[in-house]
């Protein structure tokens, strides 16, 4: 068109009339925007597709190890933990354990110990047996066994722990949960809350939507923070897990914590030193609770895992290398006497007071 525009006033000898040079113009910004455009939108695609494949192709090789393990004001350490041993990264994956022994109770540590220890034990010798889900099931299934083989119908309720685990195998995570110990998943800054706590508020809001109660009594109660499942009741109510498990990428953290953590700071806080390595993120952990000051202040473990892709720097490796994968406190000398013990399974058992 505009080639016969051109060849017809050249023919004529007349020059280009205003219109006609407008509209050429305007063709040829139009061509060389599209043009444009199109280079740019290809250069995107491009870079995006090589960003999905490197997404794609990126593994977890290797997983840092940090921890948190304090007495904070109590005057016994209830807490306990573990992680399985690094070198069996590649064949059983990493598991993570945090017990928290109820402190209302007796022997609360003692029970909370040898739930760590039992379930590093058997980690080892059932792994390869079904898929990570029924591993887990099965460990929870052999603790819960031990738990009650020591102590006896008879002393069902009188001791007691929580328990959290967390395998990471293949890239994606898998956890279970009885109580009200937390596992969270860090990724971009945000912190997400992974398990449901077994504690009354939730029987109260159930209550409340079926119109029993009000539903600020589910808030109001000061029964809400009991526990409506734990190791050392004998039949478990609860134990929570996830519908499938959960795809981890390179630089997410996961962390198992007990409640001296959570009821001490926020999640923003919490958020915050996650931001730092494992090692450092603990330390962060730690000075943020002792900044509180709070003069009752609960046991607080927390155990983070960050996933590497790469290799791992020799500072990061000889940091994990340190750090003990299994702590625990005896008891020195027998705490008062515990209340009478409820009766029914669906009583909630309050544990210690938390800071305020």
């Amino acid at each position: 068109m505009f080639n016969g525009i051109l060849l017809s006033a050249a023919a004529e000898g007349k020059p280009l009339s205003a219109f006609s040079v407008l509209l050429i113009c305007s063709a040829g910004f139009f061509a060389l925007s599209a043009l444009f455009f199109a280079i740019a939108y290809a250069i995107t695609a491009k870079a995006a597709k090589k960003a999905a494949k490197k997404t794609e192709r990126a593994e977890i090789t290797s997983v840092a190890v940090g921890k948190v393990h304090e007495q904070g004001k109590r005057q016994y350490q209830q807490d306990s933990f573990g992680v399985s041993d690094d070198s069996l990264m590649r064949t059983h994956g990493v598991l993570a354990i945090v017990a928290d022994g109820m402190g209302g109770l007796t022997d609360g540590d003692k029970i909370s110990s040898r739930t760590a220890e039992k379930i590093l034990d058997d980690f080892i010798l059932y792994s390869g047996k079904g898929t990570p889900e029924q591993l887990l099931m099965l460990l929870t299934h052999q603790a819960v066994k031990t738990v009650n083989e020591y102590l006896g119908e008879e002393n069902y309720r009188k001791s007691g722990s929580t328990l959290v685990m967390g395998l990471i195998r293949n890239g994606f995570l898998t956890f279970a949960s009885i109580g009200d110990s937390r596992i969270c998943l860090w990724r971009d800054g945000e912190l997400i809350h992974l398990n449901r706590e077994h504690i009354y508020k939730n029987e109260l809001l159930v209550k409340s939507v079926n119109g029993e109660i009000p539903l600020s009594d589910a808030y109001s109660d000061k029964s809400a923070s009991g526990l409506t499942s734990y190791l050392g009741m004998g039949e478990l109510k609860y134990v929570d897990y996830p519908a499938s498990p959960i795809r981890l990428l390179p630089g997410d953290k996961v962390m198992l914590m007990s409640d001296g953590i959570y009821n001490a700071i926020s999640s923003e806080e919490i958020s915050a030193a996650l931001r730092f390595p494992p090692a450092e993120a603990a330390e962060q952990i730690h000075a943020a609770v002792a900044a509180k000051g709070f003069t009752n202040q609960d046991n607080y473990t927390g155990v983070i895992l960050e996933c590497l892709s790469g290799e791992v720097t020799e500072r990061r490796q000889k940091k994990v290398r340190s750090a003990p994968m299994m702590a625990s406190q005896p008891m020195p000398a027998p705490p008062p006497p515990p209340p009478p013990p409820a009766v029914g399974r669906n009583t909630a058992v309050p544990k210690t007071e938390q800071p305020t």
